[in-house]
């Protein structure tokens, strides 16, 4: 029997040695421009109306959200910008008359912010404008909609969005504070800050973190737990885990570090890299992995419909964040590359809808971190389209 003292040593330097071990190598450049066309192409035809960047049931409107913004990365990752007019389209009909996505689906406050994001990502990525309201003023009547429900009353949590909307949903989230609602809140600030140099977007970004934090959404070990109950003062925890939730707060941070050049926030986002890593990556494959439900039959608590996209949007903010904060990239790479290796070796044909976009997410993370963009028209390496490229899909310089 190994003495306890020793089998100490030797995983704290087996510990050490992986901290210190460089990122794997990703896939060759060419290799993953040809897997991002073909996935991106698959996660087109499932669309019912080809006009129209909408999933098909069962899939919700919120997934249909994180699909436009996986393909308008995709243009300026590529340089294939084919899909342009149909997410053009598709944001300006489902923002609606009162331009701020409150359609019949938009029954969360989550549901209403996927949207926004995605009309933030056209601001960032300057793509041309369709109709008479800019993208990031879109993206602001959502945001001014979203404070004016935020709640900082003793009596509920001292802060926090509502999952819900609408009182009537009582039972089925309205008490509901959970962390993707005020995770997509501040991000959703930090990016309009950071765009737009507004001070009270930036105030609310600080504002959102802190109230996290404060409650236990966020741990002091970059943890983000599920949710908390507005009925019981917030005073326990929903203790699952979810990989896009630590996404949330990860790209958020990142984007404050470089608008703010605040330290704290550069390691914040090194906290939840780290969080990211332990938690949701497969230690045989290097996968992104969905570690609450995935491997598991549906009835046994498999991932749902919801559940299953998940890490695709770790993905994106993974890749996005190394892209603007040079400091946490080499983290990154160690879960990107190992990730963009897994589905490069995998099977890339006759996938559904929401595992071409994992796999989407994933390559055009890799595609990005690698500095690669593309020639207008054509898939392959060259200078993109518009003069001021954008970074990541979502921060010009």
């Amino acid at each position: 029997m190994i003495p306890t003292y020793f089998a100490n040593a030797i995983s704290l330097i087996v510990q050490t040695a992986a901290k210190q071990a460089p990122p794997p190598s990703p896939p060759p450049p060419a290799a993953l421009l040809t897997t991002s066309s073909s996935l991106a192409a698959s996660l087109k035809s499932s669309f019912p109306d080809q006009n129209l960047a909408l999933l098909p049931q069962p899939y919700w409107w919120w997934q249909s959200g994180t699909a436009v913004e996986a393909l308008l990365n995709y243009g300026p990752t590529t340089g294939d910008w084919q899909y342009e007019e149909m997410l053009k389209n598709t944001i300006v009909t489902q923002a609606t008359a009162t331009n701020d996505f409150m359609t019949i689906d938009a029954t969360g406050n989550d549901d209403q912010a996927w949207w926004a994001l995605a009309a933030l990502t056209a601001a960032e990525n300057k793509v041309p404008q369709l109709g008479g309201i800019a993208w990031v003023d879109l993206a602001r009547n959502v945001f001014n909609e979203q404070r004016q429900r935020y709640e900082d009353g003793a009596n509920t949590c001292g802060g926090g969005l509502r999952w819900k909307i609408d009182y009537e949903d009582g039972n089925n989230g309205w008490h509901y504070k959970n962390a993707i609602t005020n995770g997509l809140f501040f991000q959703l600030a930090a990016r309009l800050a950071h765009l737009t140099n507004d001070t009270e977007s930036l105030a609310w970004a600080e504002k959102t973190y802190a109230w996290s934090t404060k409650v236990g959404l966020v741990d002091k070990d970059f943890n983000v737990y599920d949710g908390t109950d507005e009925e019981n003062g917030c005073s326990d925890l929903n203790h699952n885990q979810w990989s896009y939730n630590v996404g949330v707060y990860l790209y958020g941070s990142a984007v404050m570090a470089v608008h703010t050049k605040d330290d704290k926030w550069v390691d914040r986002t090194r906290g939840f890299i780290a969080s990211a890593k332990r938690t949701f990556t497969s230690p045989d494959t290097g996968a992104l992995f969905e570690s609450k439900c995935e491997g598991k039959d549906i009835d046994d608590g498999g991932c749902d419909t919801d559940q299953v996209s998940f890490k695709g949007l770790l993905a994106r903010w993974l890749g996005a964040a190394a892209e603007i904060l040079p400091e946490v990239k080499e983290d990154v790479e160690k879960i990107i590359n190992a990730a963009a290796t897994a589905v490069q070796d995998g099977e890339k044909t006759d996938l559904g809808p929401i595992e071409s976009f994992n796999a989407l997410e994933v390559v055009d993370a890799s595609l990005r971190m690698q500095g690669l963009g593309g020639v207008e028209g054509v898939i392959g390496l060259g200078k993109a389209r518009r003069t001021k490229r954008s970074v990541a899909g979502r921060i010009s310089w």
